[in-house]
């Protein structure tokens, strides 16, 4: 399916912002993030960072608690060379600083795209989304867990 340009517009602050998932998107997860120890960078993944920063408000999401979040915010300033910060505001909806720095948060903030290994397109069709996300979590046509 084609999708639409989405444009950065002034009355549109989620329109300017592109949100990048963390473990098994920047970086390999092989290795599991407990303990907050965290992979090495994707094949591509900080060329990616710096292009898309150039042109949108960057920020990086990740499920892991706040208090490693400032370690992400040193990885991603060590590796792509963009400086990077945790977000202070628990009330933030958006980002919009283009060109940097990166900000890292585990809130989903409005975004023109998010780039997440374990997300599934929904292009307004159900029965295709659920069929997706049904075989991702085992279930079969009857909604029947399959068994691994």
């Amino acid at each position: 399916m084609h999708r639409p340009v989405i444009t950065p517009r002034p009355d549109s602050p989620a329109s300017q912002a592109v949100g990048l998932d963390l473990d098994g998107t920047l970086a390999d997860a092989s290795a599991g993030w407990m303990g907050g120890q965290i992979g090495l960078p994707q094949p591509g993944a900080m060329d990616a960072l710096r292009l898309l920063a150039r042109h949108r408000a960057v920020f990086v999401f990740t499920a892991r608690p706040r208090i490693w979040l400032p370690e992400v915010a040193d990885w991603i300033t060590w590796y792509s060379g963009i400086p990077a910060f945790v977000d202070p505001s628990p009330e933030r909806a958006y980002w919009q600083v283009v060109g940097g720095p990166i900000l890292v948060t585990s809130t989903k903030l409005g975004a023109a795209v998010y780039v997440d290994d374990r997300a599934v397109h929904h292009a307004g069709n159900w029965t295709d989304t659920l069929a997706t996300v049904s075989r991702a979590i085992g279930l079969d046509r009857a909604g029947v867990l399959v068994p691994a």
